[in-house]
């Protein structure tokens, strides 16, 4: 009996000390978040003069792999031609490296759903380069790699 409540004590004490490993610290994510704010602002996103309808970016810290993600969404509309271009990408924000990307722009006379991303990839950490065919599978991608999906 004893050495069933030590094993089962042990299990208790490595799966604890194995979440708190996958959880971030609020210093990680404090540092995360301003390194993230700091890639964006140098990017030419932050200091576009077309007056975007959308030019926001995000953060997240993934502990386990030690990276520290940013997520840029853009959206503009033309003046000329009143088309619509959505793009969102994921970098790491400490090395820059494109980890995501997604570009879709309206075509006259069809319907959104009608037009399909002219650019749609997910290159996870690690991993191989996907293509994706549509914004419901990169945010699946981008939630499922880097934590940031919409």
């Amino acid at each position: 009996m004893k050495t069933i409540l030590s094993i089962l004590f042990f299990s208790l004490t490595v799966s604890q000390a194995a979440g708190q490993q996958a959880h971030s610290s609020l210093s990680d994510q404090k540092m995360c978040a301003a390194q993230a704010k700091k890639f964006f602002m140098e990017t030419d996103f932050s200091n576009d003069s077309k007056h975007p309808l959308k030019n926001e970016f995000t953060s997240h810290y993934d502990a386990p792999k030690k990276i520290c993600y940013v997520r840029i969404n853009y959206t503009i509309r033309t003046p000329e031609t009143t088309e619509i271009a959505v793009s969102s990408y994921v970098f790491d924000a400490f090395e820059g490296r494109g980890l995501a990307s997604y570009i879709w722009i309206s075509e006259k006379g069809k319907k959104f759903w009608e037009v399909k991303p002219m650019e749609c990839w997910v290159k996870p950490v690690g991993g191989s380069k996907a293509n994706c065919e549509s914004s419901e599978g990169f945010e699946a991608a981008v939630e499922k790699h880097f934590g940031l999906g919409e």
